[in-house]
């Protein structure tokens, strides 16, 4: 009696079928634990930022756009990394300003940078916010679901 020794084509199709939609599944995963790492690090980065914002705002009675910090106006900060914000370096026109405020990152994990919009649209309110366009990268003035913010006004 003669015995075969390997494996049918059935059973090769079947294995490696199997591996693919493991491997499909793990990459899916990979993918989704990324996109939430980047989320959470702009979160924080946003947190650090803002209460930076803030100190600056306390010592200087001034917020990144220059207007007071009990009255934010409307002027947007698209990037707080220029000496105008004040959260690196002054240019000269903040009173009793004791900085550098900030020293973290200044690009969000998707490559744009943080901005400052005191009238930021939030369910019809114009809100003040530390903020980055998020992972689609749209924004000035285009508010989205996308966008990730951190209130300065509570």
């Amino acid at each position: 009696m003669k015995t075969k020794n390997g494996f049918t084509l059935i059973e090769i199709v079947i294995t490696v079928g199997i591996i693919s939609i493991l491997g499909s599944l793990a990459a899916l995963a990979v993918t989704k634990s990324h996109r939430k790492a980047l989320l959470e690090q702009a979160e924080t980065e946003l947190n650090i930022m803002s209460a930076a914002i803030l100190n600056m705002a306390w010592d200087t009675s001034r917020f990144p756009n220059k207007n007071l910090r009990t009255a934010p106006g409307s002027l947007e900060i698209w990037d707080l990394s220029v000496a105008e914000a004040g959260l690196l370096k002054s240019d000269g026109t903040y009173d009793n300003w004791k900085g550098p405020y900030y020293e973290g990152a200044l690009l969000d994990p998707w490559g744009n940078p943080y901005f400052f919009d005191p009238d930021y649209r939030i369910d019809g309110v114009d809100r003040t916010v530390v903020g980055s366009f998020g992972p689609n990268r749209q924004g000035r003035n285009l508010y989205d679901e996308d966008d990730i913010y951190i209130l300065l006004d509570d």
